[in-house]
């Protein structure tokens, strides 16, 4: 089946615009390096009552400061990153036959089919970046628009773009230009219950070889039954090779403690893929500073299953990532250059 290297107009437009309950993002990344050092820009348009209406621009620059304290690895705020998030109150948008444009607040994205741009005017990030496709789109469940059952009641449809972006970007005066690699996805969905969730862990990744996403999330039915869900796809470049993932296991081999918000998040994990061509194994470390979607929260007064007392964490982990693809018939292909982004959620008793 030939896979497509360029968008759908039906895949960039907002979705559920009459219902009072929804998501759209329009989310950005890229990772490179200037002067030596490695950067990760994420710009980020989220829209709807889900989630929350807002504008997301963050820079990071420190490797991460991990301290052994022998009970626990611990981990400092950074102290040169920024981290700008502001609640918007409007999204403007227009399409045409090729291209989408979305606006809010400082941030405009011009999605067309076959490359996207970001602009940022504001005073501190200010960017303008360019994103083309590494090859073929990858997708939620497989499919462009395709629903994903995520939870009990989430449901989920996406598409997401591994990109090599190129551009200028502005902090606090000092121009630098952009060249690297990084991720453009829109995805959508009108039903969310947040605190089904107890698990969940979404990554990309690009290499040299390949690319990748996937997602795996474990969660709570409303009548407190277990409920599972896994969905990814890679793209071996190097081979031509698309890859839907068939199975999914995502383990931790360490922690580290952020001080800040007195929480655990895994600092590596090991993640195995099984394909109808062979199997991905893939080791993931923390390489900077968590970027918070939202502020770890305490919800003492809150009660799930019985249970008083919750706490959430929500955020965005860049990480290195090194492995191998095994297929079948014995062929190895080492992976190089690892760079990518996990997602973390977890949300537990007290």
């Amino acid at each position: 089946m030939t896979r497509a290297t360029r968008f759908t107009i039906e895949e960039l437009t907002p979705k559920f615009m009459d219902q009072s309950e929804r998501f759209n993002d329009w989310y950005f990344t890229v990772h490179f390096t200037h002067e030596g050092k490695k950067h990760l820009v994420k710009l980020a348009i989220t829209e709807g009552s889900l989630l929350g209406q807002m504008t997301q621009l963050t820079l990071s620059r420190d490797p991460a400061s991990l301290k052994d304290e022998g009970d626990a690895v611990t981990l400092s705020r950074s102290v040169n990153d920024i981290s700008l998030t502001k609640d918007e109150a409007e999204l403007l948008f227009s399409q045409s036959d090729d291209q989408v444009k979305v606006e809010m607040g400082c941030l405009t994205a011009i999605c067309g089919l076959e490359q996207q741009r970001i602009i940022s005017t504001n005073e501190t990030i200010s960017a303008d970046l360019t994103f083309k496709p590494r090859g073929p789109m990858l997708h939620w469940k497989h499919e462009a628009g395709a629903v994903c059952q995520v939870t009990d009641v989430t449901r989920v449809s996406g598409s997401e773009s591994l990109s090599d972006v190129q551009g200028t970007l502005t902090v606090n005066g000092q121009e630098m230009q952009v060249e690297g690699r990084g991720l453009f996805e829109h995805v959508w969905f009108s039903a969310l219950n947040f605190f089904e969730i107890r698990a969940m862990d979404w990554f990309y990744g690009h290499f040299d070889e390949m690319y990748l996403y996937l997602c795996h999330c474990e969660s709570i039915t409303s009548e407190s039954k277990p409920f599972h869900f896994e969905t990814g796809e890679m793209f071996i470049i190097i081979n031509d090779d698309f890859l839907p993932a068939k199975s999914l296991e995502v383990e931790p081999e360490s922690w580290v403690f952020l001080e800040d918000f007195r929480r655990f998040i895994p600092s590596e994990q090991s993640v195995v893929v099984r394909t109808d061509q062979g199997t991905l194994k893939l080791k993931t470390r923390l390489l900077n500073y968590p970027l918070f979607i939202q502020d770890p929260a305490r919800l003492e007064g809150l009660t799930i299953d019985n249970v008083p007392g919750w706490s959430s964490i929500f955020c965005d982990v860049p990480i290195t990532l090194e492995g191998k693809f095994t297929y079948k018939d014995g062929r190895v292909i080492e992976l190089t250059n690892g760079v990518g982004m996990n997602e973390v959620i977890r949300i537990s008793p007290l």
